[in-house]
């Protein structure tokens, strides 16, 4: 049996506004994108054993499965909400 991480979404705009974004297509702030860049990065300092990043087509989950897949090689694949 495998195991499944989960994480969340870099910072938005909407969460610096303390507003729910739900289905909104909301982007990353410079500190959400920091965020993923340095998750990315820890995962791969600690070789976690993931074979894919499974990620909503909305631009602030793809933008931080992207920054995790720069980070680590991991290979990314988009999902319908």
């Amino acid at each position: 049996m495998g195991t499944l991480y989960f994480t969340r979404h870099g910072q938005t705009v909407w969460n610096v506004e303390n507003k729910i974004c739900g289905a909104t297509d909301i982007a990353l702030t410079e500190l959400g994108h920091a965020q993923a860049i340095e998750l990315g990065k820890r995962l791969a300092t600690e070789k976690l054993p993931v074979d894919e990043i499974l990620y909503s087509p909305l631009v602030r989950a793809s933008e931080t499965a992207r920054h995790i897949s720069e980070e680590t090689g991991i290979l990314i694949v988009s999902h319908a909400i």
